[in-house]
């Protein structure tokens, strides 16, 4: 299926990064849920890479863009299988297209196009999980959209058992795109919204700092629950290690939200680190 069969007018489209692997295959399961609690379609799109030759199995050879096209049309329809007739979703609202150059060129340029880009984190251990790879990185850094980073081995089961998203604050003011953007998917998944500040562990905090914090943040949210009444918001201020705290709150919640500031294609090494550690979806705002 086509772009030009794509999205139902008027409804949201959510561009998915499918590349053959687990964590794509997981990031294509994840935005079908979202999809059918926000009422959105799939746009799954597979980049095949020619700055370099391909090799599948122990001795095909892909070689030119024709070939890996192939490889990325079957692996789109395996993907659409596994929705449509495994999953149960509507065969009409998922559009496929092959697209050939970079990943993270090709799905930034799409994302103009989309409400929202999932991908998948590859598949770390050890040392190795320092570094996140180069397409969610670059995708995050010049998306149009926001961006969801899930991988299979950090988040094997399916999400949604906590009814629970977070958004981290992590500078004064709050990034308002990240709490507007993660009360209206709490809302429409019908879950709560956390709003977190981590106090740093390095200082010795002034006495009533606690009350002031939480006192300045259920101020600001206080318009997000006037314009959001069925949807549950609460307020927590911790104190400790930031990557430390949010990768613990990430066990508990189906989704984390982050606003990011770019400045230039840099991304903060907290940033980073949640990408690469948290133990759920992790949502980035720009």
């Amino acid at each position: 299926m086509s772009t030009s069969e794509s999205a139902s007018q008027g409804r949201r489209r959510i561009l998915v990064g499918v590349d053959g692997s687990d964590d794509g295959l997981r990031a294509a399961l994840y935005a079908m849920r979202v999809a059918r609690a926000t009422d959105s379609d799939l746009w799954l799109v597979y980049v095949a890479d020619d700055s370099a030759l391909v090799v599948v199995g122990l001795w095909e050879l892909l070689e030119t863009p024709a070939q890996m096209s192939e490889v990325g049309e079957r692996v789109l329809a395996e993907t659409v299988q596994r929705l449509v007739k495994v999953e149960g979703f509507p065969a009409e609202r998922v559009a496929t297209e092959v697209r050939v150059g970079r990943a993270t060129d090709v799905l930034a340029q799409l994302s103009s196009q989309a409400g929202m880009a999932v991908v998948g984190r590859r598949s770390l251990s050890g040392l190795e999980r320092m570094f996140v790879g180069s397409t969610s990185v670059g995708l995050v850094t010049t998306a149009a959209c926001p961006v969801v980073v899930i991988s299979a081995a950090s988040t094997p089961e399916e999400t949604g058992r906590f009814r629970s998203v977070a958004v981290a604050v992590s500078s004064w003011p709050p990034h308002s795109g990240a709490l507007e953007w993660g009360v209206r998917e709490a809302s429409a998944r019908g879950a709560g919204l956390r709003v977190v500040h981590v106090l740093s562990e390095l200082v010795e905090l002034p006495v009533g700092l606690f009350a002031n914090v939480s006192a300045d943040l259920e101020r600001h949210v206080a318009s997000l629950r006037e314009d959001n009444p069925h949807t549950p918001i609460e307020v927590q201020v911790l104190q400790g290690s930031p990557i430390d705290e949010l990768v613990g709150l990430s066990r508990e919640v189906d989704l984390l939200v982050v606003g990011i500031h770019t400045g230039g294609l840099a991304l903060s090494g907290l940033v980073r680190g949640l990408m690469a550690h948290a133990l759920c979806p992790v949502a980035l705002i720009r």
